[in-house]
């Protein structure tokens, strides 16, 4: 029984997303939340951008229905329900804040704000980062740094998976990986609650994928990107760190296994910002030194581009799930070696791109 709610909520909220997207994308010609093509963007044509409202509506409503569920996982699910309240109205905060964005345009130092207050917002609801599994040094307890810890994680991943948004279908994969990843690994943690928010998210993104896909015919836009990016990274606090929200824990983890789970958003915003230090220039001045821009410059179009970047969001997915399920000791080893092999990845990526000298803008 179990099993099959996990499968309804899944397919539930793909089919919700599937369907509500062509309304998203009438909504936005209707209200101008549109992006215009220019020099510095890859797209050639008018695109709507409020698909993440969809998005949006298809996870929330999936999981509005759980509690009309007639068996275990509904009882559990209500007695959780406290945890949703901080959630929902962070998650609304942040997709008004997308919305203004998609249809007006907002400064990117004031949306920086905007997110931090948000964080703060949802410490204070509950989502807090108390300690966290080190490698080599074990349990950390964080005490007065939770507040600004949880607020960088929020904050980070937030921006991490917004900058990754660069060309079609890129960022409903790579979070539908990353959401699926962290459902296997808090189902074999019988973690009925982070398991349903992890498939319901997983579900819009791959529901929505069909539309968005190259060649799109709807964006996410910050709508989309930025709800997205903050509800992942607030599931992600009840799943894999120590500290847990109003006693739902998840399946707590050494830090070595979010870091894997989101190595590429982490590691495209990484690169990007220390490109734009060495410049000299703001880190909120876009360019077109992502991941995905230079994989178009080597020739690759935006299909092999998005599903080059998908088969690593599931490798690191694979990899994430693996490590959860390992003794410490393995942990810990293995934390180690991926350290070293990511600063080896790292070094050969930039002795590949040393010569690129694109500054071009991709709207992000």
């Amino acid at each position: 029984m179990r099993y099959n709610t996990y499968l309804g909520i899944l397919v539930v909220s793909a089919v919700t997303a599937f369907w509500l997207t062509p309304l998203a994308g009438w909504l936005a010609f209707r209200i101008g939340a549109v992006d215009v093509p220019n020099e510095r963007k890859v797209h050639r044509s008018v695109m709507p951008r409020l698909g993440g409202v969809a998005v949006y509506l298809a996870f929330l409503l999936s999981l509005l229905a759980v509690p009309f569920l007639q068996n275990s996982i509904a009882g559990e699910f209500r007695r959780f329900a406290q945890l949703m309240v901080p959630l929902l109205l962070g998650s609304l905060a942040t997709l008004a804040l997308g919305i203004y964005d998609d249809i007006k345009g907002a400064n990117a130092s004031k949306k920086f704000v905007a997110q931090i207050v948000i964080a703060s917002g949802l410490w204070y609801g509950g989502f807090r980062i108390d300690s966290m599994m080190m490698p080599l040094l074990g349990p950390l307890e964080l005490d007065y740094l939770s507040l600004p810890i949880t607020v960088l994680w929020i904050v980070g991943v937030t921006n991490a998976v917004n900058l990754l948004d660069g060309i079609d279908g890129l960022v409903a994969g790579v979070t539908a990986c990353m959401a699926l990843s962290l459902a296997v690994i808090n189902i074999f943690s019988q973690n009925v609650l982070v398991s349903l928010l992890n498939l319901a998210l997983a579900g819009a993104c791959l529901g929505f994928l069909p539309h968005n896909h190259s060649p799109a015919r709807i964006f996410l836009g910050d709508s989309g990107s930025l709800t997205i990016g903050m509800v992942l990274s607030c599931i992600s606090i009840i799943s894999l760190f120590n500290g847990g929200a109003d006693g739902a824990r998840g399946a707590s983890s050494i830090l070595t296994v979010p870091l894997l789970l989101f190595a590429l958003p982490l590691f495209d915003t990484t690169q990007v910002m220390y490109n734009r230090w060495r410049r000299n220039v703001s880190i909120f001045q876009a360019d077109k030194g992502h991941v995905h821009h230079h994989l178009l410059a080597m020739g690759y179009d935006h299909r092999q581009a998005s599903w080059i970047l998908y088969s690593v969001a599931i490798v690191t997915g694979i990899l994430a799930i693996a490590l959860s399920l390992l003794d410490l000791g393995s942990q810990l080893f293995l934390s180690v070696l991926f350290l070293v092999m990511a600063v080896g990845f790292f070094l050969v990526w930039r002795s590949r791109l040393r010569d690129d000298t694109s500054t071009g803008d991709s709207g992000k």
